[in-house]
C-alpha cells in the first residue's frame, strides 16, 4: 500500500485495532470502482428479495382482509342439480339471512345491435352479497330485479355490445330491459367476467325465458349470513356429512383463502424461485469480486506482512471492508426494493383477485438487511481466507503462485458457504426436498463447471507449441498460465448463465401452460346443448349458411358408481387408496365413438368396439385420469348412467392434447352403448368472417333459443390478452434477478481486467502491437464466454426439466431461442468486456500504470 505506516507487533483484537479500521478505510477509499461488483451485487439481490418478499407478504395479508368481501356471504353451497328435500330443510334451519342463484350458459341477444353473445346467466333471489361492496351505475342497480323482467350486465358485457340501460336485450324467449351494469361485485373478478360475462335477472323470471331444458347444465346456490351467534365451523360439522353423501360444494372464508392461495401456488414458486436466484446470484457477485480483488492486493498484503502485520490483522482489513461495504449495499438494496412496492401492486391490478394495497413489511427488511450481511461476511471469508497466508517473499517474487492453505477457518467458512444457501432454499420453498435439489443442481453446476475449466486449462496446455502464431500462442497461454482467471471466471460466467437460462426455461414452461393450438381450417365455432330433436335442424341450419361441420359430437353425463369392484362411497372413506376426492366425485361428461381424433395418441391397449349385446363393453381412458384413479388395462369400472349402473373394462389409454380446440373426453365409449341414453350434442364448425359468424349465431338463437354458441375467436383474444398481461407479470418480476446475474456478469469480467493489466503492460513494454494485444485478449475471452455460457446452458436445461416437472408441476417445454440468446449474449458480453478492459492499456504509458497499480 502506499501509505506511511507504524505496526504493532503483537496483533489486537478487531474491535481494539483501530489501526485495522483506519486501513480498511484507506484502502477501500482508494479501490472502490474494483469492490463495485461487490457493492452492486448486494443492492440488485437485496432488493429483489425485499421487494418479491414484501409483496408475497401484503398480497397474503390482503387475501386474508378481503376473503369474506370476496366470498360476500359466510358459507355458499353449491350444486349441480336441485338441492335435496331433506338438505333443503335442514338449511332452512341455519344463517340468519338467505339467498340463492342458479347459474348457466346461454346466449343473449341485443336487440338494438342484433349481435349475440355467449354468457353466465344469473338468476338471482334474495339479499346476496351479505358483505364487500357492490359498485354498479346507477347505485343499487340490483333492487331493479324486483320489477318484472328487468336484467343487469357486467360492465365489460355492456361495453363491447354498447348496451346501455333502457336498452333491450332478449334470453330464450323473453325480452328484458337493461336496468343498468355491475362494474364489480363479490364473488366475480376482471378476470372472470372477461372471459364469461353475466347477465343478472330475477329467479322469478327463470321460468319465462324457456331455457331450462333436460340435459343441460345448471348449477344451484345458496348463500348464508351466519352472524355473530353461529360458528362457521359448526355449520360445517353439521352439514359436511350430507354435503359429502349428495356430492355437494361447500364454500367458507378459510377455503376461499386456500383457493385463492392455490390458485397462485405457481406464481408464489417462481416468486421464491426468482429470490433464490437473486440471493445465489448476489453471492456468487460478492465471492468472485473478493476472490479477484484479493488476488490483485497480493503485492499489497506481502508489503503490509513485510513490515510486521500479523496474517490476522491482513485478514481483519478486507473482512472490515467487505462487512462494511455489505451494509451499505443492503440498505441501498432495501431502499429499492421498497421503491420497487410501489409499481408491483400496479403490475398486478389486472390479474389479482384481490387489491393489493402498499405497506412496508418490516420484517421482509430485517430479513433483506440480515441475508445481505450473512452474504457480504460469508462469501467474503471463504477467499479472505487466503490473505492470512500470503508469504512476504511476493515481495520480490510477483509469480510466486501459492497453495490454498488448508486452516480451519477455511474449512469452516467452506461448510457455511454450503450450508447457507441450503437453508436459505428450504426456507424459500418450504421444503426440505425441494431446497435440497436446489442445492443439488446449483452444487452439480458447480462441479461440472469446474470440471470443464480443468480440462480446458489442460487442453490448452496440450494444444500450444512453439510453431503457433504469436497471438494465438499468447491468447491460449493465458488459459493455464501462472495467475490466471479461468477457473473463476468459468464457474462465474457459467453459474450466471446456468440460472438465467433456467429462469427463462421456467418462464416458458409457466406461460406454454395456457397457449392454444389453431390453425386456418380449425374450428372457431362451437354449439352445444343440442337436445336430439334439435340436431337436424341445427345441421341443416349450418349447411344453409354454408358452414362445414367439423364435428358432431354426441355427449352422456356419468358419474362413477364403482372401481375394481369397490363401491365410490367406500373409496372415499378409504385413506389408503389416494384417489383424490373430486375424480370419484365429479360429473364425466363422456363420448362414444369406434376411432381416434388427432388431438389423441393411443399409449396403450386398443380401441374396441362393441357390436354384440353379450359382449363386455371396453372404455377408453387418458393417461391422467388412470394414474389419479389408479385404473389398469382390464379394470372394471361400473359408471352411474342416470342412475343405470353400466358394467365396464379399461381397454386402452389415451394421450390427449387438451391444448388443441376439439372437443376431448377422459373417458371414451365403443358404439352401440349408450345411444339410447339421456344426452345432448355438441356441433363445431368455422365460420370465414365475424359478419358470418354474428348472423349464423342470431339466426341460432332465433330458431334455438335454448342452444349456446361458442366464439372461440373472441374467447381466444380475451385469453391472448390476459395472458399478455400475465407474461408481463412474470418477466416484469423475473427482470430483478436478470438484472442481477448480467451485473455479476459485467463485474466479474470487468474486475478481471487487473489481472491481465500488468501482463499487457509488460507486453507492450517488449513490443507488442496494440492490434496483437488486442487480438491474443479476445481470443482468451471468447473461449471462457463461449465455453461458460453452452455449459450452463444446458446444464440448465436437465436442472429445468427437474423443477417443471416435480416443483411446479407443470409440462417443460425447451425454450430454444432462449437458450440461444443466452449463450450468444454471454459469449459477447464476456468479449466486449474482454475488448474494453483492454483499451485501458492504450491511455497512459507502460511506467504509468505500473506505477499506479504497484
Amino acid at each position: 500500500m502506499e501509505y506511511i505506516i507504524k505496526i504493532k507487533k503483537k496483533a489486537k483484537h478487531l474491535f481494539n485495532d483501530p489501526w485495522v479500521w483506519k486501513m480498511a478505510w484507506l484502502d477501500a477509499h482508494n479501490n472502490i470502482g474494483r469492490l463495485f461488483l461487490f457493492v452492486a451485487s448486494i443492492v440488485v439481490g437485496i432488493a429483489s428479495i425485499v421487494a418479491i418478499d414484501s409483496f408475497n407478504e401484503n398480497l397474503q395479508r390482503d387475501i386474508d382482509e378481503q376473503a369474506k368481501d370476496l366470498l360476500g356471504a359466510d358459507l355458499v353451497i353449491r350444486s349441480n342439480a336441485p338441492f335435496d328435500s331433506a338438505f333443503s330443510r335442514k338449511m332452512d334451519t341455519i344463517g340468519n339471512r338467505r339467498a340463492s342463484d342458479i347459474r348457466f350458459a346461454s346466449m343473449v341477444l341485443f336487440k338494438l345491435s342484433g349481435q349475440t353473445r355467449l354468457v353466465q346467466v344469473v338468476a338471482r333471489e334474495g339479499g346476496y352479497p351479505f358483505y364487500g361492496e357492490v359498485v354498479s351505475q346507477p347505485d343499487s342497480v340490483l333492487s331493479y330485479l324486483k320489477k318484472e323482467h328487468f336484467a343487469v350486465l357486467d360492465e365489460n358485457l355492456a361495453v363491447q355490445y354498447e348496451v346501455s340501460s333502457g336498452d333491450t336485450i332478449k334470453l330464450g324467449k323473453s325480452y328484458f330491459k337493461v336496468a343498468g351494469i355491475i362494474k364489480s361485485m363479490p364473488g366475480s373478478n376482471a378476470v372472470s367476467t372477461s372471459f364469461t360475462p353475466s347477465v343478472y335477472i330475477a329467479r322469478h323470471d327463470l321460468d319465462s325465458t324457456g331455457l331450462i331444458q333436460y340435459g343441460s347444465r345448471y348449477s344451484y346456490r345458496e348463500y348464508f349470513e351466519l352472524g355473530n351467534g353461529r360458528k362457521v365451523e359448526q355449520v360445517e360439522k353439521l352439514l359436511q356429512p350430507d354435503i359429502k353423501r349428495l356430492d355437494y360444494g361447500m364454500d367458507t372464508v378459510q377455503k376461499q383463502k386456500k383457493n385463492i392461495g392455490n390458485a397462485f401456488d405457481n406464481l408464489y414458486r417462481f416468486f421464491n424461485l426468482l429470490g433464490f436466484v437473486a440471493l445465489i446470484l448476489g453471492c456468487i457477485g460478492v465471492s468472485s469480486s473478493i476472490h479477484i480483488y484479493v488476488q490483485e492486493k497480493k503485492f499489497s498484503v506481502a508489503v503490509l506482512r513485510c513490515m510486521g502485520a500479523s496474517g490476522w490483522q491482513t485478514f481483519n482489513i478486507f473482512f472490515i471492508q467487505s462487512t462494511m461495504l455489505g451494509l451499505v449495499g443492503s440498505l441501498m438494496g432495501i431502499f429499492l426494493g421498497l421503491s420497487i412496492q410501489y409499481i408491483i401492486p400496479l403490475v398486478f391490478a389486472s390479474i389479482l383477485p384481490v387489491q393489493v394495497s402498499y405497506s412496508i413489511i418490516w420484517s421482509s427488511l430485517v430479513k433483506g438487511l440480515i441475508l445481505g450481511l450473512v452474504v457480504s461476511m460469508l462469501f467474503s471469508a471463504m477467499p479472505l481466507t487466503l490473505v492470512r497466508k500470503f508469504p512476504p517473499m511476493i515481495v520480490i517474487r510477483s509469480f510466486f503462485e501459492d497453495i490454498a492453505p488448508r486452516s480451519k477457518t477455511r474449512w469452516l467458512s467452506i461448510v457455511l458457504v454450503i450450508i447457507f444457501p441450503w437453508l436459505f432454499a428450504i426456507y424459500q420453498t418450504g421444503s426440505l426436498l425441494f431446497g435440497s435439489m436446489f442445492i443439488g443442481g446449483l452444487f452439480l453446476a458447480f462441479l461440472s463447471l469446474y470440471g470443464v475449466a480443468r480440462l480446458l486449462i489442460w487442453l490448452m496446455k496440450s494444444v500450444v507449441s512453439p510453431g503457433l502464431p504469436f497471438v494465438v500462442k499468447q491468447g491460449v497461454s493465458n488459459l493455464f498460465r501462472p495467475n490466471n482467471q479461468t477457473i473463476v471466471l468459468i464457474i462465474v460466467i457459467g453459474l450466471g448463465a446456468f440460472l438465467l437460462a433456467t429462469l427463462g426455461q421456467i418462464q416458458h414452461s409457466l406461460l406454454n401452460q395456457v397457449a392454444f393450438m389453431g390453425g386456418k381450417e380449425r374450428p372457431n365455432t362451437v354449439l352445444f346443448d343440442i337436445q336430439p330433436y334439435q340436431k337436424k335442424g341445427i345441421v341443416e341450419l349450418t349447411k344453409k349458411h354454408h358452414l362445414p361441420v367439423k364435428q358432431l359430437v354426441p355427449i352422456v353425463t356419468t358419474r362413477l358408481k364403482s372401481l375394481k369392484g369397490k363401491p365410490v362411497e367406500e373409496l372415499k372413506e378409504d385413506t389408503s387408496v389416494h384417489i383424490p376426492n373430486w375424480a370419484l366425485r365429479r360429473e364425466y361428461r363422456v363420448t362414444y365413438r369406434d376411432s381416434l381424433i388427432d388431438s389423441e395418441e393411443l399409449l396403450s391397449g386398443t380401441l374396441r368396439s362393441h357390436d354384440k349385446a353379450n359382449d363386455s363393453i371396453f372404455v377408453s381412458i387418458t393417461d391422467n385420469m388412470a394414474r389419479n384413479l389408479k385404473l389398469e388395462l382390464e379394470d372394471q369400472v361400473v359408471f352411474d348412467v342416470q342412475g343405470v349402473p353400466l358394467t365396464t373394462y379399461i381397454g386402452s389409454e389415451r394421450k390427449v392434447d387438451w391444448q388443441r380446440i376439439q372437443t376431448n373426453f377422459i373417458f371414451v365409449f365403443p358404439e352401440h352403448v349408450l345411444e339410447k341414453a339421456p344426452q345432448f350434442y355438441v356441433l363445431m364448425t368455422r365460420t370465414p368472417d365475424p359478419v358470418k359468424a354474428s348472423l349464423f349465431q342470431q339466426e341460432v338463437v332465433s330458431f334455438f333459443p335454448n342452444v349456446s354458441a361458442f366464439d372461440l375467436t373472441l374467447i381466444l383474444k380475451t385469453l391472448d390478452g390476459f395472458m399478455d398481461k400475465v407474461a408481463f407479470v412474470i418477466r416484469f418480476m423475473a427482470a430483478f434477478s436478470v438484472i442481477t446475474g448480467l451485473i455479476v456478469l459485467i463485474g466479474a469480467i470487468s474486475n478481471s481486467r487487473f489481472a491481465r493489466l500488468r501482463e499487457n503492460v509488460l507486453l507492450r513494454t517488449m513490443g507488442a502491437l496494440r492490434k496483437q494485444i488486442m487480438r491474443l485478449t479476445l481470443i482468451e475471452y471468447a473461449y471462457l464466454g463461449i465455453l461458460a455460457g453452452v455449459t450452463g446452458v444446458l446444464l440448465s436445461i436437465l436442472f429445468s426439466w427437474i423443477l417443471a416437472i416435480f416443483f411446479f408441476k407443470i409440462d417443460f417445454s425447451i425454450a430454444s431461442l432462449d437458450l440461444v440468446t443466452v449463450c450468444i449474449s454471454v459469449a459477447l458480453i464476456t468479449i466486449s468486456i474482454g475488448w474494453f478492459n483492454t483499451r485501458m492499456v492504450y491511455g497512459d504509458t507502460p511506467i504509468d500504470i505500473l506505477r499506479r497499480e504497484g
